[in-house]
């Protein structure tokens, strides 16, 4: 089952570079770049979050 997945995505892959190649495609010439992303205060407290209600579970899974 995996070969056919593997060679069927080569395929489709060297016939993409292909015709990238054909219409003479420059990769990061006037692209924009991602946005980097910075933790802010409510990601810290989803994470404290997450963590006490991760270490409660377990705690209660130990007890009980």
């Amino acid at each position: 089952v995996l070969i056919p997945l593997f060679v069927a995505s080569f395929r489709h892959a060297e016939e993409l570079a292909l015709a990238m190649e054909c219409r003479c495609y420059h990769g990061g010439e006037g692209r924009t770049r991602m946005k980097q992303l910075h933790m802010s205060i409510v990601d810290l407290y989803g994470s404290i979050f997450c963590v006490l209600f991760l270490a409660g579970v377990i705690v209660i899974n130990i007890v009980i």
